[in-house]
């Protein structure tokens, strides 16, 4: 080997040593700021569902989905009743209300997605309705269903049709009850789809979404016991189900003052 080509080595050795060094330092360098900057902002951000009370006077309560609380006085949270949200506060926002509880207070909170919200309604008032045969046992599109809490839960499942101009008809959607055939640890609802596709439709797509289903109403329909299970009879063999706690009959109100 020449001399010249053992110093372009011995050179080109050195050169990738040093930028390896570099870039090990950069990297930890990034690391150390990254983590500098998470202890001094306090910022903190989660999504979750909730159900909305209150108003923005006293504020808007949004009871978590799964447990929790969150005060907020965002004027884009008036007339919403449930939805997906995200939540934007610090550890400053933390607080303890009188009987002990801690939530989030004066957090800034947006919709992601506003849900719609429908009652079931018994089975003679449905069938006195003028529509009641417009509605069938069509099951909706990938039809899924959630975990009941605090009086509500939730179905998943296509209901937006649009045509090929993009032009959008909503789904409307009916649960109903009979009373005679509840028994205490299990509510049955019969769901009727009406999609609303206008018959000069063709080449359509489904659009998927969220309505929740407020069962608040139902609480003293029978004696429940502790564990319920809520079916919901789409057609002969579809039966999506879910298991809620006696308490989940009942809505969160506000409850707590500041």
């Amino acid at each position: 080997m020449s001399a010249t080509s053992y110093l372009y080595n011995l050179m080109n050795k050195i050169m990738k040593k040093r930028f390896l060094s570099i870039l090990a330092l950069s990297m930890s360098l990034i690391a150390l700021t990254s983590c500098n900057n998470d202890n001094d902002d306090n910022f903190r951000a989660f999504m979750s569902t909730a159900t909305i009370t209150g108003d923005s006077i006293n504020g808007y309560f949004c009871y978590l989905d799964g447990g929790g609380l969150v005060i907020s006085y965002d004027q884009s949270l008036k007339g919403i009743e449930r939805g997906y949200f995200n939540f934007n506060y610090t550890e400053n926002n933390w607080t303890t209300s009188p009987d002990g509880m801690k939530y989030i207070n004066n957090a800034q909170v947006g919709a992601w997605s506003v849900y719609d919200v429908i009652c079931p309604i018994d089975k003679n008032t449905f069938e006195r309705t003028d529509d009641a045969d417009k509605y069938n046992h069509q099951i909706p599109s990938l039809m899924g269903m959630s975990t009941g809490y605090r009086g509500y839960f939730d179905l998943n499942l296509g209901i937006t049709t649009l045509n090929a101009t993009n032009e959008k008809v909503r789904a409307t959607l009916k649960l109903v009850y009979d009373p005679a055939e509840q028994n205490p640890d299990t509510l049955h609802l019969q769901l009727y789809y009406n999609p609303n596709i206008p018959d000069n439709w063709t080449n359509t797509k489904t659009d998927y979404g969220t309505v929740s289903c407020d069962i608040s109403d139902l609480a003293t329909l029978q004696a429940w016991h502790d564990s319920v299970t809520i079916v919901v009879n789409v057609d002969d063999k579809t039966k999506p189900w879910t298991k809620i706690s006696k308490a989940d009959f009942i809505k969160p109100c506000t409850l707590y003052t500041h």
